[in-house]
């Protein structure tokens, strides 16, 4: 990610993860060609196919037509070949072909090539020069020699920027270099090397564009103009993202604001701004909140995403207050924090007992850039496979580490082994030390096991939920349907039938008679086979299957407390889910008359209460 001075260009990924998760301003950007009304296209195909059959018969071979270039088929990509008449030149898959006796057909040929249509594909991801041809010009203050004009011509073609062909040449070398997050001082004296590649070319000879130039151009240039283009995109309800990190670089938080809203038939979620803060109280966030949103509306503000910790709940406090007064009592709509977070730190809390994570972190700490560890552990184990780094702040997402742990562990232990004989230098590290310690605990594997078997519980729903894709309305259903698959583990399954959303954030985990007995509790057919692998007592495995459960209900404790399914706009989402509309329509029209009387009161849709309140609407929030 590079800050452009407010914009942040950011490739797109996936949508995968963070937890906020990244993307790039300039994918979005598309050019519409006017439709050829059809009795013009069949005209202009006619000729096309006449011409092309009287070529065939007088030469027998196919020449360029220029009347090709206007075809709207293949104008995007099509280009004569210089000194060739007979061939044509695709601009997508950079590649000349024979048009032969073929003629237009060739190029209808070329276009259903598997290259051709990847390609094609590839052109709409990447960032399209045309997003910045509807504004009349962009003047970059300072020195004179930066101070041209950026002209962005209203067209169809490609000749979007710049007064000049150098100037258009040096603002797209610019995008480039920030879209691929080059260094601005890998471009001094790039001129010179231009000049030495493409001697004849009078663009070479005049282009300039080195660290100071490349990094003026963005920061005075696109950047400005980016961010204009996405305050005019969002004029209707829109919902505002943000969270704060510590920046490495500047030593202070970096509070970054997104905005997501919908244009062009779809949602679009796009980075906004950043500002650095020292304090992050709740009244320092919200002074920095309004001034990197102050060219937003904040009237058609509809709701706040962000994690949760206490500030930002207070945050969340003051800036509704605020809009109260505004706007003439509008409020936002809350739908809680960002369930990820709360998973994270929900399954943080069943395993802190334990202190898995120092066991994890140890392994990887022992071999991580010290090669002469490293090598002797390949001499001793025959095994290249080294742990994995654990991560401390997403612990669902050490999956992948703590199944490495499993691999390697007995590669470990002849390692730990080879060291007590002194066959290998004693590290006398803590890392070290803790391996040691770990290799002396009989139930260390079984933690392990059930470690990996309730990771993989949550991860069907990571993967799923890291995404930019508005999936509000499965939220509920697949929420409920994780606790269900923790609970089912140890609690009685009489109590979770017929158990209602809303119901599994208020279940009493501390009443006993809800429980299932120790003995009977679900921990995984790998810490089930750990445990009998082990020589133990049956009063040390009740004790780590009593751990266990208590585990668990550390874990689902934590998810009720920060929990979305508290929230009745989350479970009443539910009504655009497609299934359930097939299912049962009837319940899904009642809970869209509680959701829009939700809005209506909130004042976040026009018509007043009384159009979205109905008398069986009510039944339904305790869903």
């Amino acid at each position: 990610m590079r800050n452009l001075g407010g914009i942040t260009l950011v490739s797109q990924r996936s949508r995968t993860t963070s937890s906020m998760r990244q993307h790039t301003d300039l994918s979005e950007g598309r050019s519409q060609k006017p439709a050829r009304t059809p009795n013009k296209l069949y005209h202009t195909e006619s000729i096309l196919s006449l011409i092309e059959i009287i070529l065939a018969i007088t030469m027998g071979k196919c020449t360029f037509n220029d009347l090709w270039l206007e075809d709207c088929a293949f104008s995007s990509w099509l280009k004569p070949v210089a000194n060739n008449r007979y061939q044509a030149y695709c601009t997508l898959c950079k590649k000349m072909f024979e048009l032969s006796s073929l003629g237009i057909k060739a190029l209808k040929s070329h276009a259903k090539s598997e290259k051709h249509i990847v390609a094609v594909k590839g052109l709409k991801r990447v960032q399209a020069i045309r997003q910045f041809c509807s504004a009349p010009s962009l003047t970059l203050p300072g020195p004179s020699t930066a101070r041209d004009s950026v002209s962005v011509a209203s067209s169809a073609t490609h000749s979007g920027f710049g007064s000049t062909s150098t100037l258009k040449a040096e603002v797209l070398w610019v995008l480039n270099t920030v879209t691929k997050h080059q260094s601005y001082n890998g471009n001094e004296d790039i001129a010179k090397l231009f000049r030495t590649m493409f001697p004849d070319s009078d663009i070479a000879k005049t282009f300039t564009c080195g660290k100071d130039k490349t990094s003026y151009i963005t920061r005075f240039g696109l950047a400005d103009y980016i961010k204009k283009d996405l305050i005019s995109k969002v004029s209707g309800p829109y919902v505002l993202m943000f969270d704060e990190s510590l920046n490495h670089t500047s030593k202070k938080k970096q509070l970054d604001i997104y905005v997501r809203f919908w244009n062009d038939d779809k949602v679009h979620s796009r980075y906004l701004g950043s500002h650095f803060i020292g304090h992050s109280t709740a009244q320092d966030l919200l002074k920095h909140f309004k001034e990197c949103v102050q060219q937003l509306n904040l009237s058609r503000l509809v709701s706040v995403s962000m994690d949760g910790p206490n500030v930002n709940l207070k945050f969340f406090e003051l800036l509704q207050s605020d809009l109260n007064e505004m706007y003439g009592g509008a409020q936002l709509v809350s739908v809680g924090s960002c369930g990820l977070h709360t998973l994270h730190n929900a399954f943080k809390a069943g395993f802190s007992m334990w202190q898995v994570e120092k066991l994890l972190r140890a392994m990887h700490i022992l071999f991580n850039n010290v090669p002469a560890r490293r090598e002797d552990y390949v001499t001793v184990t025959k095994s290249s496979v080294f742990p994995l780094s654990f991560c401390g702040h997403r612990w669902l997402e050490n999956l992948p580490v703590v199944e490495r742990a499993l691999e390697v562990w007995p590669s470990l232990q002849l390692y730990v082994d080879a060291v007590k004989r002194k066959e290998l230098p004693n590290p006398g590290t803590g890392s070290y030390d803790t391996i040691e310690a770990a290799q002396k605990d009989p139930l260390i594997l079984a933690k392990l096991h059930f470690f990996a078997t309730i990771a993989r519980t949550f991860d069907p729903f990571l993967k799923r939920y890291q995404t930019d894709e508005p999936v509000m309305p499965f939220l509920a259903k697949d929420l409920a349907e994780l606790i269900k698959s923790i609970l089912r583990r140890f609690v009685k399954r009489e109590v979770l039938q017929d158990i209602t959303k809303l119901q599994l954030t208020k279940l009493d985990l501390s009443e006993k008679k809800n429980l299932l007995l120790p003995q009977k509790i679900d921990i995984g057919l790998g810490a089930d086979k750990a445990l009998k692998d082990t020589k133990i007592s049956d009063l040390r495995v009740l004790e780590f299957r009593r751990d266990c459960m208590q585990g668990l209900t550390n874990i689902v404790r934590k998810v009720q407390e920060k929990s979305p399914l508290k929230y009745a706009t989350v479970r009443q989402m539910a009504c655009l889910d497609p299934s359930n509309m097939f299912r049962d329509p009837d319940r899904c029209k009642e809970q869209m008359k509680c959701l829009v009387q939700t809005f209506l009161q909130a004042k976040q849709l026009a018509g007043g209460v009384s159009a979205g309140r109905s008398s069986s609407g009510r039944g339904f929030d305790q869903s």
